[in-house]
């Protein structure tokens, strides 16, 4: 049931930016503010019943800016927070005359908006801006530690019936696939030295990815190369995938939407970055580690493609350092400090 007066938060189709938001709006939560999530189906399916929201509203086909402002004006919603960089949703809610719109000055926002910044004009992280914004639009807000992501019950339920089939036992390491752009994804061979090393070690290793294309793509060469691997691409929900990260020892993976949901949960969290900026859309978590190619004087690029043929900095990582945690973990956790049958169950 969606509340009245709620202010409604438009998500945005990239996950990565979507659990931002969730973590960048811990503060309004905490003042008791009710949040109603609001945007593409997929998104809204990763929150519903997490807790973090009020009432999570998928769109319904392509949005209609008509439609939407209708549906804003029959829930009397007090204000919209437009984090994402499309202004659609501030027009939309101009339309609705909703008494309170926050977003972005760029593209008609400063317009649109009754509170705005511009977004290319603040440094820092993304969730750093998006806390800027929010400050701006409620004076005195205190700032502080995002709570945790947990997906609803069911996701979990999910989660151990994939690794039932799968025959993963606890506690396992996930090799997280994905990234909308080639460049930013973690090459396969670095991904065949790590399920190795942990095979030696005796450590279990689930390969998880969504349903797009690439992600399936990578997890058939894996299985190419190494057909005991277990492999899960593409046959979860995305609440499902973001209980298997909070439920396991470690996640590895890259500047890419799993990765950030890993960190959300507060899961130990292993992210190679190589043509993107950590200090921009590092996930941010109390347990996330960040490893990139020593000796490239091209990291943080921030190109599409890459100018050196071998593209070293994702497809030669080492990986020994990143198992040095993850066996130092596993110590921890067989020496008796899990306390559960599943470590990152909390």
């Amino acid at each position: 049931m969606i509340p009245e007066g709620a202010h409604w938060v438009r998500m945005p189709r990239f996950i990565g930016d979507a659990v931002m938001i969730h973590q960048a709006l811990a503060p309004l939560r905490n003042l008791g503010l009710p949040l109603v999530a609001w945007g593409p189906g997929n998104v809204m399916e990763l929150f519903e019943g997490s807790g973090a929201f009020a009432a999570c509203v998928p769109d319904q086909g392509p949005p209609r800016a008509w439609d939407m402002a209708r549906l804003l004006r029959a829930s009397r919603a007090q204000g919209v927070i437009n984090l994402p960089r499309s202004s659609r949703a501030l027009v939309v809610a101009f339309l609705a005359r909703t008494p309170l719109r926050v977003g972005w000055s760029e593209g008609g926002g400063r317009i649109l908006a009754t509170t705005s910044l511009r977004f290319k004009g603040l440094d820092g992280h993304q969730i750093q801006r998006y806390g800027h914004l929010l400050s701006k639009a409620f004076p005195g807000l205190s700032q502080g530690a995002p709570d945790l992501f947990r997906p609803r019950r069911e996701a979990f339920d999910q989660a151990a019936a994939v690794r039932k089939e799968l025959d993963v036992p606890a506690p396992y390491v996930v090799l997280a696939l994905g990234a909308k752009y080639w460049n930013k994804r973690l090459g396969t061979p670095v991904l065949v030295r790590l399920l190795d090393a942990l095979e030696q070690d005796g450590i279990p290793a689930l390969v998880l990815g969504g349903p797009q294309e690439e992600d399936l793509a990578q997890g058939r060469e894996i299985l190419a190369l190494r057909p005991q691997a277990k492999v899960a691409c593409g046959r979860t929900l995305l609440s499902a995938s973001a209980a298997l990260m909070a439920d396991a020892l470690a996640v590895v993976g890259n500047d890419s939407s799993l990765s950030h949901l890993a960190a959300a949960s507060g899961t130990c969290t292993l992210v190679a970055f190589g043509p993107t900026l950590p200090g921009v859309t590092a996930p941010q978590g109390p347990q996330v580690r960040i490893f990139q190619k020593a000796g490239l004087d091209c990291l943080g690029c921030m190109r599409f493609d890459c100018r050196i043929q071998t593209h070293a900095c994702m497809q030669e990582l080492e990986t020994e350092p990143i198992l040095e945690v993850i066996r130092g973990a596993w110590r921890g956790f067989t020496a008796g400090a899990g306390s559960s049958t599943d470590p990152g169950t909390r």
